[in-house]
């Protein structure tokens, strides 16, 4: 360590990538991996499409904080009886 750069709380630690580069990729990998799934659903039908959508909306609703999830719930069961009344028809 070099003397003259001061203690080493001073000095940032250096970083092979960005922290926002690293969260685009691991942004970029996510949404790969629910295409992925959600093209080889299409291929067994529409009932796999819905349980691939459900999984995916799980985990995202379980990623979010208390307050926030609550309201993403209230918003699902909106959404969802919309689409219910517009095909009821």
């Amino acid at each position: 360590m070099n003397s003259t750069q001061g203690a080493p709380w001073n000095n940032p630690p250096e970083r092979k990538k960005p922290l926002r580069r690293k969260r685009a990729e691991k942004l970029a990998r996510r949404a790969e991996h629910w295409g992925r799934r959600l093209e080889e659903a299409r291929q067994e039908g529409p009932d796999m499409v819905a349980a691939v959508a459900f999984d995916r909306l799980r985990k995202a609703l379980d990623t979010l904080p208390a307050d926030a999830r609550e309201r993403a719930f209230e918003d699902v069961v909106s959404t969802l009886d919309q689409i219910r009344e517009r095909h009821a028809q």
